[in-house]
């Protein structure tokens, strides 16, 4: 079977035309052109309503769409669902959607244990995963003894345990209080290579962890540097967001 490629495979993600509609026949995503390059770090943003986690569930096969869907070259088809989920790891809004072992090293280790991965690489893969969201310690625990902020961690390693070439997070500060999500934001600063597209209310939090912004309300209304985007007051007040509140001396990430 012929493999069917971008015409630019150095991008990691490159939409084009995309169209999601509801049952009814309303719109939740129109004519969506998005393109991501290794190591970029994209804050997607709107209001609700605006199609933030329908792009994210669309772009691993998880919703019907119209239009093309490329990950490193590959077109998103039936066919090729299963390579472009092992290229995309999206972490979900709740993590006990993804939390479901007695253990968090279980867990953990579900994604490359269904991989074929030999016993070896799947352990070695669990431990780095865990060493990397801070909860080397914790590998026996159970999800449902742990805070929400350390399950939220949990979730994301067992997508990091795929080594994805792009981290989605939908959401990913909701429900978290200050002191978790202080910690989740200083995480996501400190992974430098990580190649991230964060779909997020949290203003001050994508200013912090993404150089880009991409302001959806349907459709793609605004791309561009983060500083330009969140400074436009005018623009966000259109689409129903406020400003950051942390605007005045903000420490904006910078790769």
């Amino acid at each position: 079977m012929k493999r069917e490629t971008s015409p630019h495979p150095e991008r990691i993600l490159d939409c084009r035309g995309l169209h999601c509609a509801w049952p009814g026949g309303a719109l939740a995503l129109e004519d969506v052109d998005l393109t991501m390059r290794r190591g970029e770090r994209v804050a997607l943003i709107g209001p609700n309503g605006a199609g933030k986690s329908t792009l994210l569930r669309a772009l691993i096969g998880l919703v019907p769409f119209e239009g093309e869907i490329h990950v490193e070259g590959l077109a998103l088809r039936k066919s090729t669902l299963r390579d472009i989920r092992l290229r995309i790891g999206l972490v979900f809004q709740h993590p006990d959607d993804q939390l479901f072992s007695p253990s968090i090293a279980e867990d953990v280790a579900f994604g490359p244990a269904a991989m074929g991965l030999s016993a070896d690489e799947v352990t070695e893969r669990v431990r780095e995963a865990l060493d990397t969201t801070g909860l080397g310690e914790m590998a026996a625990r159970n999800p449902l003894e742990l805070s929400y902020g350390e399950r939220r961690r949990a979730a994301i390693a067992t997508v990091l345990s795929m080594r994805p070439v792009l981290l989605a997070m939908d959401e990913p500060s909701s429900n978290l209080d200050p002191a978790h999500r202080r910690r989740l934001i200083r995480w996501l600063q400190e992974q430098t290579d990580l190649t991230l597209l964060l779909a997020t209310h949290d203003l001050d939090m994508a200013a912090e962890t993404c150089t880009r912004a991409v302001l959806l309300s349907r459709r793609i209304v605004a791309d561009g540097p983060i500083r330009d985007i969140l400074a436009d007051r005018a623009l966000l007040e259109r689409h129903d967001l406020e400003p950051p509140l942390g605007m005045q001396g903000m420490r904006y990430y910078e790769t």
